[in-house]
């Protein structure tokens, strides 16, 4: 009788036994998500650290982590920046695949759970810091995958345009990946377009919803990826170039001439209002863009004053035959990357000695 119970009881283990495994397999292979945010939960208990400060939002969807890594085309010679790296599950689908990660992390909590936890991996540096403080010309990588912090999305991009890299694969909101890649005309359409655009082909990997991390951001995110190209038309002076472009959509609802007008170039170059008066009867550009340099009079048609060479970079062909009071009189958003281009290098050509005297 002994023996018979002691059979049912062993019976009985190994059944609730057989249904754990069960249980435990269908979580991994049928459901990821759920595994992972598990993890990510037991993580953030074993190291009593809150989620959800410092923009810290945990990517949990097994597909969008490999998704992000598949969109980077990573080679084993790759070195990678990561910036912030949060608690790794990013971080240690990267470093089996290169030959070395470098991950910038401001949070000295995530500091101490990245060496915890990627300690496996040899090839992985960790830099405590902000990476806004970062001299990153002084760090060797030839791609960036990362989760960026969103509060600070657009200085980081902006820096990152300044470095030399093959690549980036970059989480942002879901809006503000919507400006890096938005065409002109819509209302995405920014400064911030015109210089991603101007450095890179971007385009959008794909969608991340809110609650495919843990904790659940207020709104959706997105993958980009930057692929640094040559300049795609000449301008005169980049940074000149840059500077047009922060006043012309500064004040973005203004038409151009009085968001000119009411930017920093009105103070910075003299006799700023009376150029753009001068100039406005003028030729945008010549008939030809891509023959050479073409002159336009300065000036009233019927007075005898120098010419002054048009530049014959491309323009968008709605814009061919317009005068320089026609682009004036339309809004930054009707103008494409090339064309605020082609604005900033008229500009450039009336103001090049001051220009180049307040440099030096």
């Amino acid at each position: 009788m002994i023996l018979i119970l002691t059979l049912i009881l062993i019976s009985i283990l190994i059944l609730i036994l057989t249904l754990i495994l069960i249980l435990i397999l269908t979580l991994i292979l049928i459901h990821p998500f759920e595994t992972v945010l598990i993890m990510i939960r037991q993580i953030l208990k074993e190291y009593n650290v809150k989620g959800g400060r410092m923009d810290q939002h945990f990517l949990a969807d097994v597909a969008a982590l490999d998704e992000i890594v598949a969109a980077a085309s990573l080679e084993p010679s790759d070195i990678v920046l990561e910036i912030g790296g949060g608690i790794g599950n990013l971080s240690e689908r990267i470093a089996p695949r290169v030959f070395k990660l470098i991950i910038i992390e401001l949070d000295p909590r995530m500091v101490h759970i990245l060496k915890s936890r990627l300690s496996v991996f040899p090839n992985i540096e960790i830099i405590a810091g902000d990476v806004m403080d970062a001299d990153l010309t002084q760090i060797p990588f030839n791609k960036i995958v990362a989760n960026l912090p969103y509060s600070i999305s657009s200085d980081v991009t902006l820096k990152l345009l300044q470095s030399d890299f093959d690549a980036a694969v970059l989480m942002y909101q879901y809006e503000f990946a919507q400006r890096l890649t938005a065409d002109a005309g819509g209302k995405e359409y920014g400064r911030l377009s015109v210089h991603v655009q101007y450095k890179t082909e971007a385009s959008m990997v794909l969608k991340v919803p809110k609650n495919s991390f843990e904790p659940a951001p207020k709104v959706d995110s997105a993958v980009v990826r930057l692929i640094p190209r040559p300049d795609p038309y000449p301008v005169r002076d980049e940074n000149f170039f840059f500077s047009v472009t922060k006043a012309l959509f500064s004040q973005r609802r203004k038409k151009i001439k009085n968001a000119l007008l009411g930017s920093h170039l009105e103070s910075a170059l003299p006799d700023f209002k009376a150029v753009l008066e001068e100039m406005s009867p003028q030729a945008f550009a010549p008939e030809n863009c891509g023959a050479a340099d073409t002159a336009y009079t300065a000036g009233a048609a019927d007075a005898a004053v120098e010419e002054i060479p048009i530049p014959s970079g491309p323009i968008s062909p709605g814009l061919a035959g317009k005068t320089v009071a026609d682009i004036l009189s339309m809004r930054a958003e009707e103008l494409a990357p090339l064309d605020i281009a082609h604005l900033s290098d008229l500009l450039y050509d009336r103001f090049e000695d001051k220009i180049k005297k307040r440099k030096g």
